[in-house]
């Protein structure tokens, strides 16, 4: 049998299985990835995590990057449906709206520990396809795009255009972010364990109320 009808048939039998299960076995795999990276994570412990045999896996999969990436379209899925809850509809002041953002991502990676070691491995890992990588960034500007909907402008200090005031903190949003994830691959941080940096933004996020927010704090 050719390979891709034999790895089709594969995914056939997993998707077979009861949802419960799926998601057990696949959250063993993201927990053995998240800890010890693609190359170095074990079959052999994550069929140990998730109750079953070795043979088994292989039945499912066809190898560990087939794993891989089911793991990845598994995330990838839950995040999606995810981002909505965390950009809202109410009408808020750019900076309050990416400070209620930021703490819905905190709670939503604490309730997903799994997703959330996990997703640092999407992130990071030159294992990951490019069309995953293509839809990670779909996922990222989707939710800039709904960042920006409903917003009230009328908070922002008036004697420069709401644009650019907007785009100065995006720029320190992206900014702090892109040190983060720096530090945390230096690290080896787990997306589950970053209260300091939480904290940090905070501070960060007050600061700029002070910069672009009119004085009388409206």
């Amino acid at each position: 049998m050719p390979s891709a009808e034999r790895g089709e048939s594969m995914k056939e039998t997993f998707r077979r299985l009861e949802a419960g299960r799926q998601e057990e076995i696949l959250k063993a795999a993201m927990r053995e990835f998240a800890e010890n990276g693609y190359d170095k994570a074990s079959t052999n412990r994550i069929v140990r995590d998730a109750g079953m045999s070795k043979g088994m896996l292989y039945y499912y999969f066809e190898n560990k990057e087939d794993l891989f990436r089911d793991c990845i379209g598994y995330a990838l899925d839950h995040m999606e449906q995810s981002l909505e809850s965390w950009i809202g509809t109410e009408r808020e002041g750019f900076i309050e709206r990416m400070a209620r953002i930021a703490e819905a991502k905190r709670r939503y990676f604490r309730e997903h520990p799994e997703i959330s070691g996990f997703s640092a491995v999407i992130l990071l890992s030159p294992n990951v396809p490019p069309s995953f990588r293509e839809r990670l960034g779909t996922l990222m500007e989707e939710g800039k795009r709904k960042m920006f909907d409903g917003l009230d402008l009328s908070r922002f200090r008036g004697d420069l255009p709401p644009e650019t005031l907007m785009r100065l903190v995006q720029w320190t949003f992206d900014g702090y972010a892109r040190e983060a994830e720096e530090q945390m691959k230096a690290e080896g941080v787990n997306f589950g364990d970053l209260d300091r940096y939480w904290d940090e933004f905070g501070v960060y996020l007050d600061a700029m109320k002070t910069i672009y927010y009119r004085g009388d704090g409206s």
